[in-house]
């Protein structure tokens, strides 16, 4: 099983998708299994892995090779939100992808990201180079030029995604979200941050 197959579609994919209008242009880095893809019809991924890659296209979903280390191959404001789930934990430098994301979107764009908060079990991952708390997370955004609308967490306990998938909002339950502001429970800090209109 290749490493993008661990993160395809999640039983709660509404707290991603639910940011973006459906018709907008959307920008996935990091892309993975380019689940996103399924929720807008102008949509594109960008993922460094030639076998995440092969497997949108054979969906049927665009996909681009390459790297968020390097500049997005992409023109300055060419689109209207863009998603970075679970990406930024694995780039040597985060403030550079950050501001690249800032170049890439319209004014009045938004960006939805999430990554592991600082506890012990985000290092069961070889492939994280650092974790995040919530004040620093909002502070990566401030720093690249995204104000943040909102900074918050999300659970990632085992069987969320089970749970959320059998409701009809495809979302954590409430008492999931709740619980994520208590001290050890397993979760992400996620932000929705916008590139400012002028």
């Amino acid at each position: 099983m290749a490493y993008f197959d661990w993160h395809d579609e999640p039983g709660y994919y509404r707290d991603v998708t639910r940011h973006f209008a459906p018709e907008a242009k959307i920008l996935d880095l990091g892309c993975g299994s380019a689940w996103v893809g399924r929720h807008f019809e102008h949509y594109t991924g960008l993922d460094a892995s030639p076998e995440a890659v092969a497997a949108a296209a054979e969906r049927g979903i665009t996909v681009i090779q390459g790297s968020v280390v390097d500049r997005l191959p992409f023109d300055d404001a060419s689109f209207d939100g863009v998603i970075a789930k679970d990406l930024l934990e694995h780039v040597p430098d985060p403030i550079a992808v950050v501001r690249e994301i800032a170049r890439v979107l319209r004014p009045g764009g938004r960006v939805f990201a999430s990554s592991p908060d600082a506890q012990r079990w985000v290092w069961d991952d070889y492939t994280h180079l650092r974790a995040f708390t919530r004040n620093g997370f909002r502070r990566l955004f401030i720093d690249g030029g995204l104000p943040p609308i909102t900074v918050s967490y999300e659970s990632v306990m085992p069987g969320t995604g089970v749970l959320a998938a059998r409701l009809p909002s495809r979302r954590r339950p409430l008492p999931l979200r709740v619980l994520t502001w208590l001290p050890g429970w397993r979760r992400n800090v996620w932000v929705l941050a916008q590139r400012p209109a002028a």
